[in-house]
C-alpha cells in the first residue's frame, strides 16, 4: 500500500511538472503560457523590436481597474506563436476596454513586453 502511495505521488508530480504546475513555473502563472524564457532571451527580443502575434478569441472577462482580460484564442500566428488555451493577459494602455464585454468575439495582437509578459496590443471586434 505504502509503495502504490508513492507511486502516485510520483506520477502526480511529474505530470504537474510536465503542465508546468508548481515550483519555478507557478510564478505569474496568469501571464505566461508556459515556462518563461532566460532573461538574455528577452533583452534581445526587446533590443530586435517587439514579438507579436495575432489570433481570433472570444472575451470571457473584463476587468478594467486591472487592465485585464480573460480570453480563450485560438492559435496566435506570427512570430509569436501560441497554441489555443484560456488565459489572463494584460491590455495595452491604447486599448479601449470599455467597449468590450463578456462572450464578445475578437480579433487581438498580442506581443510580449520587456519582462516577457503577454500584452494585448490591439483588439478589434468580430463583424457578424
Amino acid at each position: 500500500m505504502k509503495t502504490m502511495r508513492f507511486t502516485f505521488w510520483l506520477v502526480a508530480a511529474g505530470v504537474a511538472v510536465s503542465f508546468g504546475i508548481g515550483g519555478a513555473y507557478a510564478n505569474d502563472s496568469a501571464n505566461s503560457a508556459g515556462p518563461k524564457a532566460p532573461a538574455f532571451v528577452i533583452a534581445q527580443a526587446a533590443e530586435a523590436g517587439k514579438t507579436t502575434g495575432h489570433g481570433d478569441g472570444v472575451i470571457r472577462a473584463v476587468d478594467a481597474d486591472e487592465r485585464r482580460i480573460m480570453l480563450t484564442h485560438g492559435p496566435v500566428s506570427g512570430p509569436l506563436e501560441m497554441s489555443p488555451m484560456t488565459m489572463a493577459f494584460r491590455v495595452a494602455p491604447n486599448v479601449d476596454l470599455s467597449s468590450l464585454s463578456k462572450g464578445m468575439k475578437i480579433k487581438f495582437t498580442i506581443s510580449r513586453d520587456a519582462k516577457g509578459l503577454y500584452v494585448i496590443e490591439d483588439i478589434q471586434p468580430e463583424k457578424p
